[in-house]
Formats: structure tokens, C-alpha cells, sequence
């Protein structure tokens, strides 16, 4: 079980391939500007918003840079795969019917559930919520096996899976996995996506000529001031053409038609209230430089 069938990804995105070619151009690429290095670049999607072996889990024990040193290896990173591969289909569909004017068709709630499992998704799965993560579990790891009583099946179990008897690594890939997949309510990934799904939700269409700019981390939230995910308002842009507010009272009707000034407008407002990005993105030039520059 430590090592599963096929070759392993090594380069492992938090944000989803399939959500950043809504940003690029005919010919695949995307621009983007380094928040770091303060400059602009062309690249594609495999190359930004990811992170060498993200979500994999090392032995205690592990030197080197060989993959065996890793337990369950690639594990979480197929299970996002699979996630991803149902997601994208209504994802795709929904941005769509929305070229073709049908905004609160039979399809809307499955389009609309689908934004707001990608937005929770891409938030717990940031590399800043994946550190915190692995530190509580390495803090806890010792602990909690101390008070739980293992069966010989389960132990059996547990070494058949190459765990090295390394209790640290069985709570931290445990804590992963019930973090990004748990269909439990009480787990912050869907008491997130509950909280986008119940809120006010519009969509923005951008001008041609015009795009939306996203980044490395997706949208901006204002609030909760507490631990309720009751947030008062969210933006994300879903592609160049179409952007997506959740509020708890509607600032726009279900659909409406920015211009160019308000298009920059919210391109400035992601850059300047989302604090955790470090590379803005968009599918042409123009748009991500005023946003950058303004």
C-alpha cells in the first residue's frame, strides 16, 4: 500500500488545472505576474500553483530524496484527481449555459454546488492550510495513538500498508485525508462549502476585450470575525469571462454585464483583499497589468 499502481506525481497542484485553462489562451498559455519577484511572465498550467510532493506524507526515518520515503505515496493525490475528474464535467457545463444565456436552468444547483466544492476544495488543500494541518497532526500524533488500542488485525493491517510502526505518519496522512474527503459535516471542507452554497450567488460577465484576472488563491472572503464560516461576502473568478459573488444580501441580480471599469474594479479588489497569493494570472495581457500596476 505504500506505493500505488502507476507513476507518481511529484508536481502537485493545490489549485485545479482544470479551473486555471479557464484563464488561458488559444495556444494553452497563461499570463501571470510574480507577487515575489515583482514581473510579469508567460507560462502554462502545469507550471504554476503547485508544489513539489504537497500532500505527501514522510517517514519519520526518511533521508534522501527517494520516493520510498514517503507512506501511502501518492495517495492523496489521486484521490484529488478523482475529485477534480467529477467536478470539472458540471464545472465546464455550468460556465457554458451561461454563454448561452440560461442562468437558473434545470442544471443551475449542480452548477452552482460544483463552484462552491471547488472553492472550499481550493482553500483547505493551500499550502498554508496543508502546513498548519501537518503540524497539529505531528503535535497529536503520539498522543492520540497512546489512548487508542490497537487489534492484532489492526496491526496487521498497519504493516501490511509499510506503516514502519510510525505513528506520525499514519495521524498525519489520517488527518489529511479526513481534512479534504470527509463527508462529515462538522469538517471545515464542507462546512465551507455549505456556507458558499447558502449564501446570495451572482454572476459577472465580463466584456470582450476585457477579463477577469484570478490568482494563486482564488477569490477574497470578508469575514467571519469568529470560527462560524458565516462569511459576508466572497468573490471568485470562475474564468476570464465569468466571475461569481456569494453575499448575504444581493449586490447584483443572478446575472449581469460589468464594463471595463468594473471588471478592473474587481480585478483590484481580489489583488488587494485576498492575502495569500503570490502569483495573479489571467488569459491576456492588458487586464492583469492594470490590475497590477493600478
Amino acid at each position: 500500500m505504500s506505493k500505488l499502481p502507476g507513476k507518481m506525481t511529484r508536481k502537485q497542484h493545490w489549485v485545479p488545472r482544470f479551473y486555471l485553462r479557464h484563464f488561458a489562451d488559444s495556444s494553452g498559455q497563461l499570463h501571470a505576474y510574480s507577487r515575489q519577484k515583482g514581473s510579469f511572465f508567460r507560462t502554462n498550467c502545469e507550471n504554476l500553483c503547485s508544489m513539489r510532493d504537497l500532500y505527501e506524507v514522510e517517514h519519520a526515518d526518511a533521508t534522501g530524496d527517494a520516493t520510498d520515503r514517503f507512506y501511502a505515496q501518492n495517495l492523496i493525490e489521486v484521490k484529488l484527481s478523482e475529485l477534480e475528474s467529477r467536478i470539472a464535467p458540471l464545472y465546464d457545463r455550468f460556465l457554458e449555459r451561461q454563454k448561452e444565456d440560461q442562468c437558473e436552468d434545470e442544471g443551475y444547483s449542480d452548477g452552482k454546488a460544483a463552484v462552491c466544492e471547488l472553492a472550499a476544495n481550493i482553500i483547505v488543500r493551500h499550502p498554508i492550510s496543508m502546513r498548519v494541518d501537518k503540524k497539529w497532526s505531528r503535535e497529536t500524533a503520539e498522543e492520540l495513538l497512546r489512548n487508542v488500542h490497537l487489534t492484532p488485525y489492526e496491526l496487521g493491517l498497519l504493516d501490511w500498508s509499510d506503516w514502519r510502526g510510525d505513528s506520525q505518519a499514519v495521524v498525519e496522512l489520517a488527518a489529511a485525508a479526513t481534512m479534504l474527503f470527509s463527508n462529515d459535516d462538522i469538517v471545515p471542507v464542507n462546512r465551507i462549502r455549505k456556507a458558499f452554497f447558502e449564501k446570495s450567488f451572482s454572476i459577472l460577465r465580463a466584456p470582450v476585450g476585457s477579463g477577469f484576472v484570478t490568482t494563486s488563491m482564488s477569490m477574497f472572503i470578508i469575514g467571519p470575525e469568529d470560527d462560524s464560516y458565516d462569511f459576508h461576502l466572497a468573490y471568485m473568478p470562475l474564468s476570464s469571462e465569468y466571475a461569481a459573488v456569494f453575499s448575504d444580501d444581493p449586490l447584483f441580480p443572478p446575472f449581469a454585464r460589468l464594463g471595463f471599469s468594473g471588471v478592473e474594479f474587481m480585478n483590484r479588489l481580489l489583488l488587494l483583499n485576498c492575502e495569500h497569493w503570490d502569483v495573479a494570472i489571467s488569459r491576456g495581457s492588458g487586464p492583469l497589468e492594470h490590475a497590477v500596476r493600478d
